[in-house]
């Protein structure tokens, strides 16, 4: 998602400034997209050079610095209008850290025992998205809130597709190994959990 699309939809909504927009982007997106204020002060600055938002007032504040207002522009209606009838080309990046240390322990190093402990520990990073998740979706959905449990919804089912894909990826680069036990306590070994 980019930040400065959000932007403009919060403006084409109405003017705003700097935090109150960060505010408002929080109230929507805060449990899926964490937003830094600067975030929010360098993406109006973009826009504003681009001719996508324009200051409307400067405010001043006691020891502070102006409270600069902005608007949307034409050009901003237009580019959030491309945007949003902008369909997604959702790639895997196969130019990911995790696959180059697949790739370098399976054919390059040829060091299946490795490949299998790294397999588990990834599977514990996605088994514990996974819980936080679910968790977070189960918050969505006592606060009523749609929009977050859908997108929710999403994060979880390409979390569950990623722990399927380890699956596969044991059938296929450990096939006749013999079984790894995960490293650290296991859920019922008398472990922590």
């Amino acid at each position: 998602m980019s930040i400065k699309h959000a932007l403009l939809a919060l403006l084409h909504q109405e003017p705003g400034y700097g935090y109150e927009l960060k505010k408002r982007f929080q109230e929507s997106l805060g449990p899926i997209w964490p937003l830094q204020e600067a975030q929010v002060y360098n993406n109006l600055r973009i826009l504003e050079r681009a001719g996508l938002v324009t200051l409307e007032a400067r405010v001043p504040q006691e020891k502070r610095p102006d409270r600069k207002e902005y608007r949307l522009t034409e050009a901003g209606r237009a580019e959030l209008e491309d945007w949003l009838a902008t369909p997604v080309s959702s790639h895997r990046r196969l130019k990911d850290d995790f696959y180059l240390k697949v790739t370098v322990l399976a054919d390059v190093l040829d060091q299946p025992e490795r490949l299998q402990e790294l397999l588990w520990q990834q599977r514990d990073v996605y088994l514990q998205q996974l819980r936080e998740l679910e968790q977070a979706l189960a918050e969505a959905e006592a606060d009523g809130d749609a929009v977050v449990a859908a997108l929710l919804d999403g994060a979880i089912l390409h979390t569950e597709a990623d722990l399927t894909w380890l699956d596969r990826c044991e059938e296929r680069l450990l096939a006749g190994q013999p079984a790894a036990q995960p490293s650290g306590p296991v859920a019922g070994d008398g472990g922590a959990p």
